[in-house]
């Protein structure tokens, strides 16, 4: 196999990864139809493409490539020491909590992602991801669409109140894809050249999934103006137009401003912006805050927000009498520093910075409008856009992670002293044949096992609790609370059952099991409260354990 094989295969992979985590849904054979698949899916495809991309070992050479391969670098290496140091149930803290799916391996495999995009960036990747990116975001619209009509396929039980939530199983995210979407349609209709049958399709696309937006939630509508407005300041930047260009750069970034004040209950936006769901994300945020002091070098460990944050929340949430849990910051950086420590919220940070820098020194370059580049662009600002107020689904989080490779890899692989210093690279039919070392070869193959190995295990666990659950044999669905790795939404659903049908002393037994193992969950503790037959000195335990989470609680005596 050769270089170019190499470059094609790994460039296909980063496709894959993004286009196939976003679609992916598996409603037959798990009860959670959505973030499992997803996890799993992207755990084998990522690692896969990271056994390619160390096939690339000039990239890994160059001097240029250093500092952002030792933030990535770093980034893994803190979310490593932060699995170890954490003495939760492994199976938690390895694969997240049920529906979120977001601790050590998912963002293993966001960054293996993000290596992979960097490494295989170029002109041509950059035109297929656009091409994924859109044809992803039609599929999606005309499903939100027919799921608005009660056309879907299957019956989904999701307790939401929007049926048109995609294949991200939450409004909010099919919104924000929707403007992510229609960003990026609407970039290639207003600057490319393309004929005029492909601009009135993509106008079309754009048209679909603003009307998503207003089917699902008003999310979209924030990612699909920040994005259209990084666009359209690339073009006047680079039509020499530097004056209009500095304009609307002022403009975007006071009403982004504004609009985040707002959030915050600031400003004159405020009485507009700062409603319930907003109101609820400042109390999350607080708390991330008070984590993020409290364990400013390993965080509560990954995806451990949800049992930290009971012990965390400001003591303004009792007096204003919301007391809605959360088991997410609401926010993707506050979630990584929360979860992963100071470091592990800094190398993030680095990661968006140096994004930024790449794009300040593509636009710097004398060349001409690259509206794909700008397309590209304007996709990454309406994720990042989101991101700041949003959970990080997997769905969304392939294209935000990739798209950060692509762009920082794009600068490095198309600088002027790379093309010139590798004249070869240009020819594509002459480019010399270079075998992948069998060291390449062997990482490729160990990756792809460990991936697979990663993720079957959780699959086949959820599968296997499906089945019994659909014998509603209570003597299969009872031991089925038990298979491994564990995940605690089983015990306690099972409890559920166990309870709803009668049989308390058997809910009661799968309880005091999962509280050994989770001895920090508050839901748990609550619901062997709720059981009446449990004894006293069960209750006071389960009391005093609800008060150990929610100290300033004045409900709980």
């Amino acid at each position: 196999m050769d270089s170019r094989a190499s470059d094609r295969y790994l460039g296909m992979y980063v496709l894959l990864a993004s286009a196939a985590v976003c679609l992916f849904i598996a409603p037959f054979n798990s009860i959670d139809p959505v973030n499992l698949p997803k996890l799993c899916l992207l755990v084998v495809l990522s690692f896969i493409a990271v056994g390619f991309a160390f096939s690339k070992t000039e990239f890994f050479k160059r001097k240029r490539n250093r500092t952002i391969l030792l933030i990535i670098g770093l980034f893994i290496l803190q979310l490593t020491l932060v699995f170890l140091v954490d003495e939760r149930d492994f199976s938690l803290k390895f694969y997240g909590t049920n529906g979120r799916n977001t601790g050590f391996i998912a963002y293993l495999s966001l960054s293996f992602l993000l290596l992979a995009s960097l490494v295989s960036s170029s002109k041509l990747l950059l035109k297929r991801y656009v091409l994924a990116l859109v044809c992803s975001g039609a599929a999606l619209a005309l499903y939100g669409i027919a799921q608005s009509r009660g056309l879907d396929f299957y019956e989904f039980d999701l307790g939401i109140g929007s049926k048109t939530f995609g294949s991200f199983g939450n409004s909010n995210f099919q919104s924000a894809y929707m403007g992510i979407t229609a960003a990026a349609a609407l970039t290639l209709v207003v600057y490319s050249k393309i004929n005029n049958y492909s601009k009135a399709g993509l106008f079309i696309l754009t048209c679909l999934a603003i009307y998503n937006v207003s089917l699902s939630s008003e999310q979209g509508y924030f990612n699909f103006i920040v994005g259209v407005a990084a666009a359209t300041i690339i073009f006047l930047f680079k039509s020499r137009k530097p004056v209009l260009g500095w304009m609307a750069l002022a403009g975007s970034s006071v009403s982004v401003l504004f609009l985040l004040l707002g959030i915050l209950k600031i400003g004159p936006l405020a009485e507009y912006i700062f409603k319930s769901s907003l109101s609820a994300r400042w109390f999350y945020w607080q708390a991330a805050g008070k984590m993020m002091v409290d364990h400013p070098f390993f965080g509560v460990g990954m995806d451990g927000y949800g049992d930290a944050y009971l012990r965390s929340r400001p003591a303004s949430v009792y007096s204003s009498g919301f007391f809605t849990v959360s088991d997410t910051a609401h926010s993707i950086p506050l979630d990584i520093g929360s979860n992963g420590g100071l470091p592990l919220f800094i190398a993030y940070v680095a990661v968006i910075f140096f994004v930024v820098l790449s794009i300040v020194r593509i636009m710097k370059r004398p060349t001409e409008f690259d509206v794909v580049f700008a397309t590209i662009v304007a996709a990454w600002v309406a994720y990042q856009a989101q991101s700041l107020i949003s959970i990080n689904q997997l769905g969304l989080g392939v294209w935000g992670w990739s798209l950060s490779g692509l762009i920082i890899g794009y600068e490095l692989n198309t600088r002027p002293d790379v093309i010139e210093g590798n004249p070869k690279a240009t020819l594509r039919g002459k480019a010399s044949m270079q075998k992948i070392s069998a060291l390449a070869v062997v990482t490729t193959f160990i990756a792809t096992s460990a991936g697979i190995a990663a993720a079957l295990p959780p699959y086949l666990a959820a599968n296997k609790f499906y089945n019994a659950l659909q014998s509603g044999d209570a003597n299969i669905i009872q031991p089925a609370a038990y298979l491994q790795p564990y995940d605690r939404s089983r015990f306690t659903f099972v409890a559920r059952i166990l309870q709803e049908n009668k049989l308390e002393d058997r809910a009661i037994m799968v309880l005091r099991d999962a509280s050994k193992i989770y001895p920090d969950s508050f839901e748990i503790w609550s619901r062997w409260v709720g059981i009446t037959s449990a004894t006293p000195n069960d209750i006071a335990l389960a009391k005093a354990e609800m008060k150990r989470l929610d100290p300033r609680n004045p409900n709980l005596k």
